[in-house]
C-alpha cells in the first residue's frame, strides 16, 4: 500500500478548498462531495451544482460542457476492487442529472440528455433523449432542428 505523507495530503487538501471556494463559491462542493475526478477538472468542463451535497464522481469518469448534477448523484464504476484501472462512464455536453441518480460502468451518455431523478444507468443513452427510472428507460427523445 502505498503512503501519502502528511505535507502532501495537506497540500491536497488546502488546493482542492481554495478551488472550491474560487470556483464555485462555496467549500461545500469539497467538502460535502466526493470529488475524485477533482474541482479543476469540474470547473474546466463548466459543470454546475445547484445543490452541491452527496455527490461522488470517479476519477476517470469524462464529463462533456456544460454539464448540469443534482445532489446525491454517482458517476463511478462497479468494480469496487480494481477501480483504479476499470473503466468508467463518459458523459456527453449539456447532460442534466437530477438528484440521486446512478451512473454506473463502461458506458456512455450522448450530448443534451436529461436522466430524471432517482435513475439507475447500467447502458448507454442515445443523444437528445430523456432517460428516467430503475433501471432507466428511454421516455422521449427530444427534437432538435
Amino acid at each position: 500500500m502505498k503512503r501519502i505523507s502528511i505535507g502532501k495530503a495537506l497540500y491536497s487538501f488546502v488546493r482542492e478548498l481554495s478551488l472550491s471556494i474560487l470556483f464555485y463559491r462555496t467549500i461545500k462542493v469539497y467538502l460535502c462531495n466526493h470529488l475524485n475526478i477533482g474541482i479543476w477538472n469540474l470547473y474546466k468542463a463548466k459543470t454546475i451544482f445547484p445543490h452541491p451535497t452527496g455527490i461522488v464522481i470517479g476519477m476517470k469518469v469524462k464529463i462533456g460542457k456544460g454539464c448540469k448534477i443534482y445532489q446525491n448523484v454517482t458517476i463511478g464504476t462497479k468494480e469496487a476492487k480494481t477501480f483504479k484501472t476499470s473503466k468508467y462512464p463518459v458523459i456527453g455536453n449539456n447532460v442534466i442529472i437530477y438528484p440521486n441518480s446512478l451512473i454506473i460502468g463502461d458506458i456512455s451518455i450522448g450530448d443534451n440528455v436529461i436522466i430524471g431523478a432517482g435513475s439507475l444507468i447500467l447502458e448507454d443513452v442515445p443523444s437528445n433523449t430523456v432517460i428516467a427510472g430503475n433501471p432507466a428507460k428511454i421516455i422521449t427523445k427530444k427534437i432538435t432542428d
